[in-house]
């Protein structure tokens, strides 16, 4: 079925048959146009050389101030000269090559000139042409040396070779069309039998960008594009060979050319020889090929490209994301690379079409110059690229060697300093913590050197433009970066003055907490609410600093305290005990060094008591004073002292005491309201209860 199938496909097809009728009608075109050219204008410019009734060869090309029909006559008037007084002559005919032209002398005189122009016109080497043309003047004076041929055709043996080589040359032209006939098909067949064994799709990365299909029929129409330009190729060089066999014929091959090689007179400097306008038609034809067989392929590659990706993007869940950010969605994606695809679409086409242009302009001397100028638009810059990459190569080598040397030398720092950080390198005053930052700041220093001495291999360094930016972006940093430079240099500052660590309870300005990050720009404190509070570097540099921690390890502890104020009819012996069995009851306060109590001040109608502690937990300073407090108020409680704070003003009798029921015995009655009986002043004041009972 596969081979039927090729066959209905790959069979000569209506569309083959116009494209070699059209090819035959271009060169019969061209021929008609040589014969009706042949008594026209354009043997104005091109005069045939004559003798004894036949046309030997024909001028193109004047020479000097001499038109070619002028030099045409001189030849036949020296022709006729010859065969008058002594026609051996010719037969002492020799070439003599110069610079720009080949002459052809006899013994006595130059018969005529071979050009340059001339040569080229005709599409043969200068000393081929005056070679043959001299083989010509020889063999028609030998004619007319032979009495039985003065009017008469040539000998019967000249026909008879003529003739065998026309049937030869007909015979492989036979052969070759019924070859094509044949073989053609079979090719065809063989590609088509690729499509499951040797040829494959295209395919990136999963995707079919052009699939096996696709392949062989690019492969079947430039193989049919191949076989219609040899047909024509085979056809021209066939009817060429048989024309230039008959004397009869070869005037008419000759002007066959001159119309193919100058079809207007006002193209004639422009124009090339036969030959290399033969060869730029033929290289024309395959470039047309190529250039059909790249756009039917582009015509499958890229749509389905964009069918493929747009498929892929509602399809996948893919995306582009930094940890759990997600960047770039699939849908996004697909769209960035369709976008991508239609612009490499249009780009690949005009691609094609500019080199294909230029290509054929190549192929003919009259546009080469055009073409080169083309081509230097697009050479031209990745040339200049190029060489700009070249001539870079040292200043490229000399960075990498910069960077190389740079990384291995910051090993080694990093290496040097997690020494110290672990102890197994030591400086007196130099202190371990320090180890991570100053290595920080030596590498920023290296890197920073390391640039200084980069910037002067980089491409364009020295130009104006490169001043002028880098003039300007340090003009931004230093107008931008002032408050962040000084919070750096507070960072720096308070590195090295080690004012506290991080985990330390802190109190900076009006804020308490512990420290949980130390940055350059920042230092970051945790509240008791666990609030995280962010403070510049500058402003911690500026303000008082409280470190509740640095005292915990070292002895003594941290003393931690509060205040009561007590009545002065409690004695001050027994507050302290109680204040002192307070703290002992407290979780963090320390048994050793012992609690102590301090009377801060007697004020008007009570006495301030400040209980002291000790403590190696400054972080958990909130929990130890509310433990204090509450074990202040149980002992006192439990020892029936009141905490007159504030204190009392007013008369007591008949109220109940502040002491809570758990702690009062349980025969407590509220005293009654003493009434005293009303005395004179003198009797009043006698009485030994008098003070006690008068109200503060």
């Amino acid at each position: 079925m596969l081979k039927e199938k090729g066959q209905r496909l790959f069979r000569t097809s209506p569309c083959t048959h116009r494209l070699y009728t059209i090819w035959s009608v271009v060169v019969l075109a061209l021929a008609l146009t040589g014969v009706a050219r042949a008594d026209q204008p354009f043997l104005d410019s091109n005069a045939p050389v004559r003798f004894n009734g036949e046309t030997l060869f024909v001028i193109h090309t004047g020479l000097a101030d001499i038109d070619p029909a002028a030099r045409a006559a001189a030849i036949e008037k020296r022709l006729e000269r010859l065969a008058h007084v002594d026609p051996s002559i010719i037969d002492s005919l020799t070439i003599e090559d110069h610079e720009e032209t080949s002459y052809v002398v006899t013994r006595a005189e130059v018969l005529f000139v071979v050009t340059e122009q001339e040569a080229k016109l005709i599409g043969k080497p200068r000393h081929v042409l005056a070679r043959e043309r001299a083989e010509r003047i020889q063999r028609a004076f030998r004619a007319i040396a032979l009495p039985s041929v003065d009017t008469g055709p040539l000998p019967s043996s000249i026909h008879l070779r003529d003739l065998l080589w026309a049937g030869l040359a007909t015979a492989l032209l036979i052969f070759l069309a019924v070859a094509a006939r044949i073989g053609f098909p079979l090719l065809y067949e063989f590609i088509d039998a690729w499509h499951k064994t040797r040829l494959r799709s295209f395919s990136f990365r999963g995707f079919e960008l052009v699939s096996a299909a696709h392949l062989v029929d690019t492969l079947v129409f430039l193989s049919k594009f191949v076989r219609i330009v040899l047909s024509v190729f085979v056809l021209y060089a066939y009817f060429h060979f048989i024309l230039d066999l008959f004397p009869q014929t070869r005037d008419f091959e000759q002007r066959l050319l001159a119309a193919l090689t100058i079809p207007l007179d006002g193209m004639r400097g422009m124009s090339a020889n036969w030959t290399s306008l033969i060869a730029g038609l033929l290289l024309t034809a395959v470039t047309t090929g190529l250039f059909l067989g790249a756009l039917k392929l582009f015509r499958s590659l890229f749509p389905q490209a964009i069918e493929k990706i747009s498929q892929w993007g509602r399809t996948t869940k893919y995306c582009l994301k930094i940890q759990r950010v997600e960047l770039l969605s699939g849908a996004q994606i697909a769209d960035g690379a369709l976008g991508i695809v239609r612009i490499l679409h249009v780009v690949a086409y005009a691609s094609l079409v500019y080199l294909y242009v230029t290509s054929i302009l190549g192929f003919f001397p009259a546009t080469q110059q055009l073409s080169l100028e083309l081509l230097g638009y697009l050479i031209e810059p990745l040339k200049l690229i190029g060489l700009t990459f070249v001539s870079s190569l040292p200043d490229f080598i000399a960075i990498v060697i910069i960077v190389l040397v740079t990384k291995y030398i910051i090993k080694l720092i990093h290496l040097f300093f997690t020494g110290i950080e672990r102890g197994a390198i030591t400086f007196q005053g130099f202190h371990r913590d320090w180890a991570t930052p100053t290595y920080k700041i030596v590498r920023f220093f290296a890197l920073v050197f390391a640039a200084v001495a980069i910037v002067p291999y980089i491409p364009g360094s020295h130009s104006e433009a490169f001043k002028g930016i880098s003039v300007f972006l340090g003009v931004l940093v230093s107008l931008g970066a002032a408050g962040s430079f000084s919070n750096i240099v507070a960072g720096i500052v308070l590195t090295y003055m080690r004012p506290f660590s991080v985990g330390d309870r802190v109190k900076i300005a009006e804020t308490t907490g512990d420290i949980t990050e130390k940055t350059l720009l920042v230092t970051r404190i945790r509240t008791n609410k666990n609030v995280d509070v962010t403070i510049p570097n500058a402003l911690v540099l500026s303000s008082h600093i409280i470190n509740f921690s640095s005292s915990a390890t070292n002895p003594p502890p941290l003393i931690l305290n509060t205040s009561v104020t007590i009545g002065y009819d409690v004695p001050w012996r027994k507050v302290h005990e109680l204040l002192v069995a307070a703290a002992k009851r407290t979780t963090y306060i320390l048994e050793t060094p012992e609690p102590f109590v301090l009377q801060t001040s007697l004020n008007d109608y009570h006495v301030t008591y400040e209980i002291n502690g000790y403590t190696k937990h400054p972080n958990q300073m909130a929990a130890i004073y509310a433990e204090l407090h509450q074990h202040i108020q149980d002992q006192f409680n439990e020892a029936g002292v009141e905490i007159m704070s504030p204190h009392y003003t007013q008369v007591r009798d008949g109220n109940k005491t502040t002491i809570p029921d758990e702690y009062l015995p349980k025969d407590y009655q509220v005293p009654g309201i003493r009434i005293w009986p009303l005395r004179s002043p003198r009797i009043r004041s006698e009485s030994p209860s008098s003070d006690r009972d008068t109200p503060r």
